[in-house]
């Protein structure tokens, strides 16, 4: 095979199928075959141009693919374990240099070139930066770990994004919080991943306005599934935490209400940037509630080695619905996504191309 297929998100919502040559890996890098590619909010959000600089770009980045060609030098993964062809991989959707000040500061999820190969045109060499397509280029500094033989790819797709992120939302959680009672607004991917993953936090609480997440949500042991909140009142609170999952502006304005005096907002799931994607609340109420609020944007290499190693085990994240399309049906599929179908919408381009 000398070519592949993109899919390209236009900036006036149409998506484009282009196809490309399949360009040798440069060293340290890889080029993959899609398996599987999940359909994140973010890439919903992108979709309907929530994004304020994303336009003509090859969407996805929650995946598992798997290694057709190396540049023929040694490979490892963050573990250390070697990597060659058939080998297959989640790895990290952003780059970390290693040299900028962030990562030299240890916050290597913050790198300043965290996105130089994400979100790009797959009219930009090497044209397979985003996982909606065929093939994946994998580049030097984007850390990957090896998938374990018998993992399916439903799970290991959710691996490099909904669970290694839901993991680092835990891990901003301050442990003296913990024993309390603990809120999850979103019970999409990432907000049933961070339950997962929070196994420390003795009880949650999951909300979400759609009945068919709080269905998934109610098979978690250590959560109860909730379809309203009630009024806390303007300085009240129910929550020492609220993990905010959820990707609307408003999702804050409510966990403002339910977090207790001196608790913790963590914000993860809202992350448009739009001057439409406002909200209204008054700024003296995080002042006279002491509230402490923590932001998690991406996550490190410990998250990911842990979020396979999480799926590697017996998890409640197994029971989560899946619903596949072809490459071909993306728009069904981004519409199915929208409409919260399923507890994850998934392409996988094998059901295009009848196996590699």
């Amino acid at each position: 095979m000398t070519t592949g297929v993109t899919v390209n998100a236009l900036a006036d919502g149409g998506l484009e199928r282009r196809e490309h040559a399949l360009l040798p890996p440069r060293p340290g890098g890889a080029l993959l075959a899609v398996e599987r590619a999940n359909i994140c909010g973010s890439d919903v959000h992108v979709w309907r141009g929530g994004h304020p600089t994303l336009h003509d770009c090859v969407l996805g980045h929650e995946f598992v693919g798997r290694i057709v060609r190396t540049d023929g030098s040694p490979m490892v993964d963050a573990r250390g374990e070697p990597l060659s062809e058939g080998d297959r991989l989640v790895c990290t959707y952003f780059r970390v240099c290693g040299s900028c000040a962030m990562c030299a500061l240890g916050r290597t999820h913050l790198c300043e070139r965290a996105y130089d190969s994400w979100g790009h045109s797959s009219l930009r060499r090497p044209h397979f930066r985003g996982a909606f397509a065929s093939h994946y280029q994998l580049h030097p500094e984007q850390i990957r770990v090896k998938v374990p033989a018998g993992m399916p790819s439903e799970l290991a797709a959710l691996a490099n994004c909904a669970v290694a992120q839901g993991l680092a939302v835990v891990d901003a959680i301050r442990p003296d919080l913990v024993d309390g009672p603990c809120l999850v607004i979103g019970a999409g991917a990432l907000g049933l991943a961070t339950v997962a993953g929070g196994s420390a936090v003795a009880a949650w609480d999951v909300y979400d306005r759609v009945p068919s997440r709080r269905r998934i949500a109610e098979r978690f042991p250590n959560a109860r599934s909730l379809g309203e909140v009630s009024s806390a009142g303007t300085l009240g609170g129910v929550y020492d935490v609220v993990v905010v999952a959820a990707g609307s502006p408003e999702s804050f304005v409510t966990a403002l209400e339910q977090v207790r005096p001196g608790g913790q907002i963590v914000m993860m799931g809202i992350i448009n940037t739009r001057p439409t994607d406002t909200v209204s609340f008054i700024p003296g109420v995080l002042t006279r509630k002491g509230v402490t609020v923590t932001s998690v944007i991406r996550y490190q290499q410990r998250h990911l080695i842990a979020a396979v190693d999480l799926l590697s085990g017996p998890t409640p994240l197994r029971e989560i619905p899946l619903a596949d399309y072809a490459l071909d049906d993306i728009d069904d599929a981004l519409a199915a996504a929208e409409r919260h179908e399923s507890g994850r919408v998934s392409l996988v381009p094998d059901l295009d191309r009848g196996g590699l």
